[in-house]
């Protein structure tokens, strides 16, 4: 228990530090930080629209969306949601309060779009099983695992010597250190949960 209580700042200092190595030391660097920012700015945008594809194509097998132009909208929808997230993820990085409002935002102006050309039935099931189509469930986390620096993409990021944390679409955070303890942070009212390896779970609000 112990051990878990004393990740959770450790964890937070780094999110801070990843944010501090990222300014260019001089103009040699910002040149360069500039080049690989360009080329990743190419993988995510394919990483946005293969994204979409995924959710759309799954709300459409699910709710029997025939309508190819319907299915074509979901999918610019989803896109447009994509890339607003991840400019979030990019802007707010270690302020996970912020980021859970601003993300709440973003859902929601997507939902209102959906509504505007989707059938009200179709609309109204789709309410009932939002989080299906939450943009976490079709994240690419492959190099979760072997990452040793943060990704703004998958709002993962590292927390020490073989931890992770991840902030949430709902601005939930979730910390798991080298040991297997997992610690969650509620992005609503800040509550936290703590699940230690080898111990019972506490709860602090």
């Amino acid at each position: 228990m112990k051990k878990l209580l004393m990740f959770l700042p450790v964890a937070a200092a780094f999110s801070l530090a990843s944010c501090n190595e990222n300014k260019p030391a001089d103009t040699a660097a910002a040149t360069e930080v500039a080049t690989t920012s360009t080329a990743a700015t190419g993988d995510m945008d394919a990483q946005y629209r293969s994204r979409a594809k995924r959710i759309a194509d799954k709300m459409a097998a699910d709710m029997k969306i025939t309508d190819t132009a319907v299915v074509s909208r979901l999918e610019d929808s989803y896109y447009t949601r994509a890339q607003r997230l991840g400019t979030l993820r990019s802007q707010y990085t270690s302020d996970t309060t912020g980021m859970a409002a601003a993300m709440r935002t973003a859902y929601t102006e997507t939902d209102t779009e959906l509504k505007g050309y989707l059938p009200a039935e179709t609309y109204t099931t789709y309410e009932t099983s939002r989080p299906t189509y939450y943009e976490d469930a079709y994240m690419d986390d492959t190099d979760m695992s072997s990452s040793a620096s943060a990704s703004t993409e998958t709002g993962t990021m590292s927390a020490g010597e073989g931890g992770k944390m991840k902030v949430k679409a709902d601005g939930d955070v979730k910390i798991k250190d080298a040991e297997g303890n997992k610690a969650k942070i509620d992005g609503d009212d800040g509550t936290v949960k703590l699940k230690p390896e080898d111990g019972e779970k506490v709860k602090i609000k």
